[in-house]
């Protein structure tokens, strides 16, 4: 069975400041779940986007009644984010999946960044996140049941977190700005 988790949210903020927020975001003080975050490859496509793919470990927040399984005794998980950002669109595509017990367990979230439809300085997020248990039976749908629930909650922990971060990010741009306005 595979369960499928969606989020949407509008961002009062430009979508280039949402996409530079996001892929400068891990990891931080906000999230601890995050352990690491590594730029394995950056580019620039022949179509003007630029490509950034990345590894993350993400620490494992499965309850040891579900670890049963050997290969998910472990203390985090490999996470791979590959992002396209067209600056001519205004665009940000990510998608990404886990590459550790892969064998076990298939994670997946696709997110899109686009200027908001009635106000071009918002930014319009959308995402859609499944998981899928492979072969483990009874307990596979009790991972399923608990990711649905972390993947929902985390999905919106994310959104907070981005929300943090910018408000961090404007807070220095006009206290710089305006030191540099006083002072000149």
């Amino acid at each position: 069975m595979t369960i499928t988790v969606r989020a949407e949210h509008v961002y009062h903020e430009p979508v280039e400041l949402v996409a530079a927020t996001h892929l400068t975001k891990f990891p931080n003080e906000y999230d601890s779940n995050i352990i690491s975050c590594c730029v394995i490859e950056r580019k620039r496509e022949s179509d003007g986007c630029t490509y950034t793919k990345r590894v993350a470990a993400v620490r494992n927040v499965l309850p040891s009644l579900l670890r049963k399984v050997e290969t998910l005794q472990v203390e985090h998980f490999e996470l791979e984010e590959e992002c396209w950002w067209n600056t001519k669109l205004r665009k940000l595509m990510v998608k990404s999946h886990n590459l550790s017990v892969s064998n076990w367990i298939t994670m997946r979230e696709a997110s899109v960044f686009t200027p908001h439809q009635h106000n071009p300085n918002w930014t319009h997020f959308e995402q859609e996140g499944t998981v899928t248990v492979h072969g483990l039976g009874k307990l596979g749908y009790l991972i399923e049941v608990f990711s649905k629930r972390f993947l929902s909650a985390g999905a919106q922990h994310a959104i907070t977190i981005t929300e943090k971060l910018m408000a961090e990010r404007q807070t220095r741009i006009t206290s710089v700005w305006y030191s540099e306005f006083l002072f000149a």
